[in-house]
């Protein structure tokens, strides 16, 4: 829970920028995503990382919890499949930050993917 809330965190905060992003951009044309807001630079950033932090703890103990207790790692079912998924995307988004510098709109875009 602590997880998604702290995604649901980051994603209503790259709404809130993109919104303050498209305000700026009808009076000054060509200024990036996060130049609209240059105090809150890094907030999505620490969100999602400590965010995708809790969730793969939370993945390992669950992990662990159904080994011990069901004998299986990991049963298939829809919840399993979209923790997966949204551990794989978020984390995609660290290392495209980290290695490609991602950070606007393409931030934004796999920020909203991933919740």
């Amino acid at each position: 829970m602590l997880a998604y809330s702290l995604f649901a965190v980051a994603t209503l905060h790259a709404l809130l920028i993109s919104m303050v992003d498209a305000g700026c951009t009808r009076t000054r044309r060509g200024r990036p995503l996060d130049a609209a807001a240059p105090h809150a630079r890094g907030a999505r950033l620490r969100l999602t990382a400590a965010a995708f932090g809790v969730l793969t703890l939370t993945l390992l103990v669950g992990v662990a919890y159904s080994e011990s207790l069901l004998g299986k790692a990991l049963r298939f079912d829809h919840k399993t499949l979209f923790v997966v998924l949204s551990w794989l995307t978020f984390g995609a988004l660290l290392v495209g930050r980290w290695l490609y510098g991602w950070r606007g709109r393409t931030a934004l875009r796999w920020t909203l993917t991933g919740s």
